[in-house]
């Protein structure tokens, strides 16, 4: 199977934390600067993950099994 390319930033991601407790993560809100998509080596290759960035520090990293929704802005050559 091959996926398709997403060349569009992260603009917001909902995740479930546990037990009903969510949370949701904006670039431009409460010092959120970014939004990475990124995978890691090893035993969880294929687990996709987002980066949570305020400045140069990651705040926050989820698997995709805690993310609930993913949202795209406009591709960054159209903006």
């Amino acid at each position: 199977m091959t996926e398709h390319p997403i060349d569009q930033p992260i603009t917001h991601i909902d995740v479930y934390i546990h037990d009903g407790e969510s949370a949701g993560f904006v670039v431009g809100a409460d010092g959120v600067t970014r939004l990475e998509a990124t995978t890691k080596s090893g035993l969880h290759a294929d687990i996709p993950y987002v980066r949570v960035w305020r400045g140069d520090e990651c705040a926050a990293e989820f698997c995709q099994h805690n993310i609930v929704g993913v949202f795209f802005g406009k591709p960054e050559a159209d903006q």
